[in-house]
C-alpha cells in the first residue's frame, strides 16, 4: 500500500473515532481542588488511559536494533476545568481536527508524552481532539516512528521477540500523572503482513521508572507488540540444504576400497559449503556476542564433519579392504546419523 492510501485509511480510522459516541469516556466529575493554571494538571495524580492500535510494522532490523511503528494512539483524560454548559453551547461535545487540535493542546493541560526508544525520526500525521461538556477529553493521533529494540537471537530462526514502544511524559512525575492501559483500544490490525514475522499479541503495561530530571519517579507506558519469526525461509534454503550436505558426506563410508584423497575430497567439499553457508547466514544478524541456534547448528555440522575426516583417516591407515576397515564403515553408517540428530535435538532443546 502507498503512502497516500496508508494516510487516506488512517485518517479515516480517526475521523470514525471522532463520530464515535462520547459515552465511551467515563463520565468527569467536577473537582473543587483543581488548580485554576489551565496548564497545570487538573488532579494529583491525574489518569490517563492510553489505547495503542498497530496499524502496521516495518523495517524489524536486527543489525540496528530498530523497527518502525506505525499505528493510532488513543489518550483520554478528566479535566472539570474545560466543563461547558451544554444547553448555552448547543453542542454536547467540541471537536477540533489537525491544526486546530495542536494550537487548542498549546493553551490547556495535556499528557506532554515522547517515545523514550526513539531511534529515528517522528511524525504525527493526524490528529482529533474532543472535548465533552464534562470536561472530558480525548485525543487520537496517527504516529509513525522509528524506535530502538533489544533483540534477543539466542534461538535464531525460530525466535520470538517483544517490541516495545516506551512512552513517558516530559514533565509530569508520578504524583502528577498515571497511566492506565486501555485494553478495549490495544491492539492490532490483522490486514497487513510482514515479510518475515507473524504478530501473536499486543498490550500495554505501566511501570515506574527513576530518572535523572526529578527526585520521583516517572511512570512509563509500555506497548509490547510479540511478534514470532516465520522460519520457512531459513528452514528450506539454509537448514534442510545443510542436513542434505552433511548427510552426502557420510558416503564416504561406503567407499571401503577409495583411497584417503577421494575420501577426504568429499569431506572438504561439505566443509567449504558449510563455510559459505555460515557466512551468508552471519550477513542478517549483529555480531553478537553469544552463539544463535543456527550457530550452534552449524558448529555441530563443522563437528560432525571433522569426525568424519578422521574416521576416514583411521580407516586409510588401515589395509585396504580387510575386514576391521569394513568393520569400521560400517558401525559409522549409523553411529554418526544418529550421533548428529542426537546434537541437533539437545541444542534445539537447550537454546533459549
Amino acid at each position: 500500500m502507498t503512502p497516500r492510501l496508508w494516510s487516506a485509511a488512517l485518517l479515516l480510522t480517526l475521523l470514525a473515532a471522532a463520530a464515535a459516541p462520547a459515552e465511551d469516556v467515563p463520565p468527569c466529575t467536577p473537582d473543587p481542588s483543581a488548580p485554576s493554571d489551565s496548564l497545570s494538571p487538573p488532579a494529583k495524580p491525574t489518569n490517563v488511559e492510553a489505547g495503542f492500535y498497530v496499524t502496521e510494522l516495518r523495517d524489524i532490523d536486527e543489525v540496528t536494533d530498530s523497527f518502525r511503528f506505525r499505528g493510532a494512539v488513543r489518550i483520554h483524560w478528566c479535566d472539570p476545568r474545560l466543563a461547558f454548559d451544554p444547553e448555552k453551547a448547543g453542542i454536547r461535545e467540541r471537536i477540533w481536527v489537525g491544526d486546530a487540535a495542536s494550537i487548542k493542546l498549546a493553551n490547556i493541560w495535556y499528557p506532554r508524552g515522547f517515545p523514550v526508544n526513539r531511534a529515528g525520526s517522528f511524525e504525527v500525521s493526524e490528529r482529533i481532539l474532543r472535548i465533552r461538556h464534562d470536561g472530558a477529553v480525548r485525543q487520537d493521533l496517527n504516529t509513525n516512528v522509528t524506535l530502538s529494540a533489544d533483540y534477543d537471537l539466542r534461538r535464531f530462526p525460530f525466535d520470538e521477540q517483544i517490541l516495545e514502544v516506551q512512552i513517558e511524559s516530559s514533565s509530569a512525575d508520578r504524583d502528577q500523572l498515571r497511566f492506565v492501559p486501555d485494553a478495549k483500544r490495544t491492539g492490532f490490525a490483522h490486514d497487513f503482513e510482514i515479510p518475515e514475522w507473524r504478530i501473536l499479541d499486543v498490550r500495554g503495561r505501566v511501570k515506574d521508572v527513576d530518572v535523572a530530571r526529578s527526585d520521583t519517579p516517572f511512570q512509563r507506558y509500555v506497548l509490547e507488540i510479540h511478534i514470532e519469526r516465520r522460519s520457512g525461509f531459513y528452514l528450506w534454503k539454509v537448514l534442510l540444504p545443510l542436513v542434505v550436505i552433511i548427510m552426502l558426506s557420510w558416503t564416504v563410508f561406503w567407499m571401503q576400497d577409495e583411497t584417503f584423497a577421494g575420501r577426504i575430497r568429499i569431506v572438504a567439499t561439505g566443509v567449504l559449503t558449510v563455510v559459505a553457508y555460515q557466512f551468508v547466514a552471519s550477513e542478517q544478524l549483529p555480531r553478537v556476542a553469544y552463539l544463535t541456534l543456527l550457530d550452534k547448528i552449524m558448529v555441530v555440522s563443522f563437528a560432525l564433519l571433522a569426525v568424519t575426516a578422521l574416521e576416514s583417516l583411521l580407516v586409510s591407515r588401515m589395509p585396504m579392504g580387510s575386514a576391521e576397515a569394513h568393520a569400521v564403515d560400517r558401525r559409522s553408517r549409523w553411529i554418526f546419523p544418529l550421533t548428529y540428530a542426537l546434537l541437533l535435538g539437545i541444542v534445539t532443546l537447550t537454546s533459549g
